[in-house]
Order: structure tokens, then C-alpha cells, then sequence
């Protein structure tokens, strides 16, 4: 995968800066804290300790620090058992704090995205969440804090999230709990004991689970190969959708795009009502992440789309086609009218909630690991170099409406609007500001407005429509001109 040296350096720069950032912010809380010593920040004589010590639990992961600090500030104070007891309480308390405003964010964003693209993939691992709750507390490599985040973004279940981060944590807590109450004199021993102790511990559910399958007469190894092969291909088939054998060289077809890092699944709705309205539907399997969340590039994206366009007009004989695009998918096909001859064959182009002068929420992936991987994030970011492209575009003849909305966190407002440099070329806005930006997929009222969109005379001069008015002039003469 080729990425780009701009965006490789600055998503570098920026993790370096991120890192360093935590570091200093970590380091400068427990120094002016404790400012004798971790082990020290809870007095033994203090009668209030448990509740001090609680507290500095609860407050831990919004300065950056690992269990392992409160591990042996508990096993100071309070002995290894009672410490590790108290340590993984803390966590679990600390856990449920950062979970619910991640359950209340996943609402807007992750969950309708999941219930879109892995229905049933989702409903197996929801009934299983005390499992990977626990085997991810248990097991210390997997971010103690982040998987809390993630937990309240799945909207797994809240009590279940408390115990088994609590049953999970103990070990670890333990482990260095114990460290910390050791005396100088046996440290080393104590290290060593507590590694022994602590690697039991961890492989002890491997080899319970290995006992189990190996009486079935199978082993856990190849069980986890079989449930990423069932996971791998319930995400394929689940995506597929069943395409149209025949098709009408006199009706022009409507050909949908998803967005960033969805799935054919998610225009299933839209396809169907669309079907029933009497288009005729196509859409593209467009790669990416597991072959089929779309993570590629939006100029590759826009170069495989013209080929394939190109591929169905030759065997069928179409004349023209409409584009029908969400999020991502509307930069993609205002690339491929713009650079790849697209508005040869292309009659009318339908945006929902196109991030037309980027979106700020592509910063956040630039500052994850991901930023090292998805070129399609530095490309839609504001002020891009693609972005610009687009901008100082000339379009020709091509019908472009734009749909947006206030409440569409991805591509607020304005930013769902696409203008041009060269005032001769205009887009037709279409606000539906009652929608949120996966909405725009399902909303019967949406695709409702999106048909009668496809359906408006190309030669009316462009300005902004609000389609929630049934009654505008514009819709009354469509009306009559399909009538």
C-alpha cells in the first residue's frame, strides 16, 4: 500500500507529540501528588485513606497512567490482598466512568454504522461481551482504558462491564500490589514468585478452554480459526447484494456509492425504495479494510469506478447514469466527473452528507495508528489538496444537488455544500436538517426526496430547495412532467 511522505511525517510527528504530551502530563500529576513517592500518597494513619485512594483510582486514566500505579500505591498502604481488592474496585469505578459518555456518543455514530454493515456479527459478540470484558482485563497488553471507551461505544451491558472488569483487574493488581508491600530484602524473590504466580494466573482460562476442546475432539486453536472464518465470512455475505440480470437501456440507472469505511450493506434500504420507485439500482463491491469497508483511496476509488461505468454503459447500452453518493462516496464521484471524463455519461450526481470542505473529524484518525494507514483520511481533511481539486473543478454539464443537514456531525451545515471556484458552475443545496448523517441512508422521507430529485429537470436554474416544502413550484412541475 503506497501512502504518502507528507502524511506519513506528520501522522509520525504527531504520535511523537502525543506521546511525550502524555508522558509530561502523567509524570507532573503523580510528582505534585505524591510528592514523597508513589508508594506515599496515601498515609497510613490517615483515617480517610480508602476513600482518598478510591478517588485517586477514579481519576487515574484522565491523566494518562496505567493500574500498575495504583497497584502499588494500594499494596503500600494497604498489603497485597486488600490493595489488589481496592485497586481493581478503582478500576472498575474508573471504567464505568469513561464508559458512559462513550455509550452516549456510540449512539450517534458506531452503533448505526454496526447495525448497518454487521447485524449479526454484532448480536453474536454482544451475547458473548462477558467474555472479551473479561479476557481483556485479564490479559494486560490490551489498553485498560480504551477497551472501557469501547465497551460504552458496543453498548455492552453495564453491569457486566463493572463485575468482570473487576474479577479481570485482580491479578494484574495484585501482581504489582504485592511487589509494592514486598520488603527490599525479598524484591527479587517477590519479582520472581509473582511472575510465576501471575503467568499461571493468565494461562490458567487457555488451558480450562483447551481441556474443554480437546474433549470435543477439536483444539482452541483451530476454535478461533473457525470463529474468524465464520466472522469473515458473515461480514462477506452479509454484504452482498444480489444483482440485477436484466436491465432497461432506456432508463437510466442509478449507480450508489457508500461512504468511508462502509459496506454495500449499508444501501440496502436505499436501493430497495429506490427499486419500488422504479429505478433501476447498481452498486459496487469498492474494497478496502477485510475487502469490503471502503478505506481506499478517493482517487484510485474514482479511477475504478470510471473503469467500471464505463464497463456496464459498453454492455448495456446505456446512454447516461445518475450517481447516487453518501459521505465519502460524493467526493469520489465529483473526482471521477471532474479528472477521469466522468461527466461524459453522467446526468445528474445526489450527494448525502459529503464532507465537501472536509471534515474536522478526520483529525482524530491522523492522530491514531490508522493515520498511517488510510490515505483516504489525509485526503478529507479541510483545505486537502483533493479538496481544493474539486473546488476549482469545472463540472460541465452535470446536475449536482447537494444534500445536507445541521444535525450531521461529520459534515455540518454548510460544509455538506459543494462550491466552485468559477461562478459559472453552482450546486443545488438541499437542506434536511432533521437528519443525522447515517439517515440519510434509511429515511424513507430522505430517499423519498432523493427520487424526486433524480426526476427534476436538468435546464431549471439552480438555488436551494427545501424539499420538506411539498408544495414548491419546482416539486409541482415534476410532478406534472412525470404525470
Amino acid at each position: 500500500m503506497y501512502i504518502n511522505r507528507k502524511q506519513f511525517r506528520t501522522v509520525l510527528a504527531i504520535e511523537l507529540v502525543l506521546v511525550s504530551f502524555i508522558m509530561i502530563l502523567s509524570w507532573s500529576f503523580w510528582g505534585s501528588l505524591c510528592q514523597e513517592g508513589w508508594n506515599n500518597c496515601v498515609k497510613l494513619d490517615d483515617e480517610y485513606r480508602h476513600l482518598k485512594f478510591i478517588l485517586i483510582c477514579i481519576i487515574r486514566p484522565f491523566f494518562f497512567s496505567p493500574i500498575m500505579v495504583t497497584a502499588f500505591i494500594g499494596g503500600h498502604s494497604f498489603g497485597s490482598i486488600e490493595g489488589a481488592i481496592l485497586t481493581s474496585l478503582g478500576a472498575a469505578i474508573s471504567g464505568i466512568i469513561i464508559y458512559l459518555p462513550a455509550k452516549y456518543l456510540g449512539r450517534w455514530g458506531v452503533r448505526p454504522f454496526i447495525s448497518a454493515n454487521l447485524p449479526a456479527t454484532w448480536q453474536l459478540l454482544k451475547t458473548q461481551d462477558y467474555k472479551i470484558i473479561f479476557i481483556t482485563r485479564w490479559i494486560p497488553f490490551f489498553p485498560f482504558d480504551l477497551m472501557s471507551f469501547i465497551f460504552g461505544l458496543g453498548n455492552f451491558n453495564l453491569k457486566r462491564v463493572f463485575i468482570f472488569t473487576f474479577l479481570g483487574a485482580l491479578p494484574e493488581s495484585f501482581i504489582f500490589a504485592s511487589l509494592s508491600s514486598a520488603p527490599d530484602s525479598q524484591l527479587i524473590s517477590e519479582i520472581v514468585l509473582n511472575l510465576v504466580i501471575f503467568g499461571i494466573l493468565s494461562s490458567l482460562p487457555l488451558l480450562i478452554f483447551e481441556f474443554i476442546f480437546r474433549k470435543q475432539g477439536s483444539s482452541l486453536w483451530s476454535q478461533i480459526k473457525r470463529m474468524y472464518y465464520e466472522i469473515l465470512f458473515e461480514v462477506q455475505s452479509k454484504n452482498e447484494i444480489v444483482k440485477k440480470r436484466t436491465y432497461d437501456n432506456k432508463s437510466t440507472p442509478v449507480i450508489l456509492l457508500q461512504g468511508f469505511f462502509s459496506s454495500r450493506r449499508t444501501l440496502v434500504i436505499l436501493e430497495k425504495i429506490l427499486t419500488h420507485k422504479g429505478y433501476q439500482v447498481m452498486s459496487f463491491n469498492l474494497g478496502g479494510s477485510m475487502g469490503i469497508f471502503f478505506t481506499k483511496g478517493i482517487r484510485e476509488t474514482a479511477m475504478f469506478i470510471d473503469q467500471k461505468i464505463r464497463r456496464q454503459i459498453d454492455r448495456h447500452k446505456f446512454d447516461k447514469v445518475h450517481l447516487v453518493a453518501h459521505s465519502k462516496g460524493g467526493l469520489v464521484a465529483l473526482y471521477l466527473i471532474l479528472k477521469f471524463g466522468g461527466s461524459e455519461y453522467v446526468d445528474k450526481v445526489v450527494t448525502l452528507g459529503t464532507p465537501f470542505r472536509g471534515s474536522k473529524l478526520t483529525y482524530w484518525g491522523l492522530m491514531t495508528p490508522l493515520g498511517f494507514l488510510w490515505r483516504d483520511l489525509w485526503q478529507m481533511r479541510p483545505k486537502s489538496r483533493l479538496i481544493k481539486e474539486i473546488e476549482n473543478g469545472e463540472p460541465a454539464n452535470v446536475s449536482i444537488f447537494c444534500c445536507y443537514s445541521d444535525n450531521d456531525a461529520v459534515a455540518k451545515g454548510s460544509d455538506g455544500l459543494l462550491t466552485f471556484s468559477n461562478p459559472n458552475f453552482r450546486a443545488i443545496g438541499v437542506p434536511m436538517n432533521h437528519v443525522h448523517h447515517f439517515e440519510f441512508l434509511y429515511r424513507r422521507d430522505v430517499i423519498a426526496n432523493i427520487a424526486k430529485l433524480l426526476s427534476m429537470n436538468a435546464t431549471e436554474q439552480p438555488d436551494i430547495i427545501n424539499l420538506t416544502d411539498l408544495n414548491h413550484p419546482r416539486l409541482r412541475a415534476s410532478r406534472r412532467s412525470r404525470t
